[in-house]
């Protein structure tokens, strides 16, 4: 049975489109001043003091919830001989819009960087690969205002995690509870030669992660005669 490698992968980026997550502040901003609205208008009956305690209540449930969602951690990440799953398995008849399937022929490198929280993982594609489900600037912005009014239609897209980023496209994602040296070893046991594996140390130095040929031993020099 071939090796697999699962993860947890940390942030909304496995569940919603991406820049979701800052919605969160916007709805919030809204009922505050649905709030100070209604708070104005009967002054006369309601003091002001219980707009503010609401107020203030709103700013703690949108905090938690936006600290909440920055931190949650999902099992996205599965890695076998046959390539990367991005996203959670789903039941759905589109699957491809919560999971995304990368066999190794479409990846090109893959590059880590120990963080606080785990692991900072880049998969690199190659020009094979097919990125054209990417969504523009202008698409992006329309998914995302239709998400701000109707969020549990539109916050139901594809999740950021399975679309690429960046030019050339790349994946990103957080590796969490997970250890640099222990997620590379796991890595190349899986990868196919072709795909190199990169460490970024944390005093900025890129190496890659993968045991250099053995060289041959050089014959000592001769002894100086005189």
């Amino acid at each position: 049975m071939d090796d697999t490698v699962i993860c947890l992968v940390r942030g909304p980026g496995s569940r919603y489109p991406r820049g979701f997550v800052w919605l969160v502040p916007l709805w919030f901003a809204g009922l505050s001043v649905i709030v100070v609205a209604l708070g104005v208008s009967a002054s006369g009956s309601m003091p002001l003091w219980i707009a503010a305690t609401e107020l203030g209540a709103l700013s703690i449930a949108a905090t938690t919830l936006f600290c909440v969602l920055l931190t949650i951690r999902r099992r996205a990440f599965r890695a076998d001989s046959r390539g990367i799953w991005l996203g959670i398995p789903t039941t759905r008849k589109r699957p491809r819009l919560r999971q995304v399937h990368l066999d190794w022929g479409q990846i090109a490198r893959l590059q880590l960087k120990p963080k606080h929280y785990g692991v900072w993982l880049e998969i690199a594609l190659s020009p094979a690969a097919r990125t054209d489900h990417r969504a523009g600037p202008l698409r992006q912005g329309l998914l995302l205002l239709g998400a701000l009014v109707l969020p549990f239609a539109f916050g139901r897209g594809r999740p950021a995690l399975t679309t690429p980023s960046g030019d050339p496209p790349r994946y990103r994602l957080k590796i969490c509870d997970a250890d640099a040296a222990e997620l590379h070893q796991a890595l190349m046991a899986v990868r196919p030669p072709t795909v190199p594996v990169l460490l970024v140390l944390r005093r900025g130095v890129l190496q890659l992660v993968a045991p250099p040929p053995p060289q041959a031993m050089m014959p000592p020099p001769p002894a100086a005669v005189g």
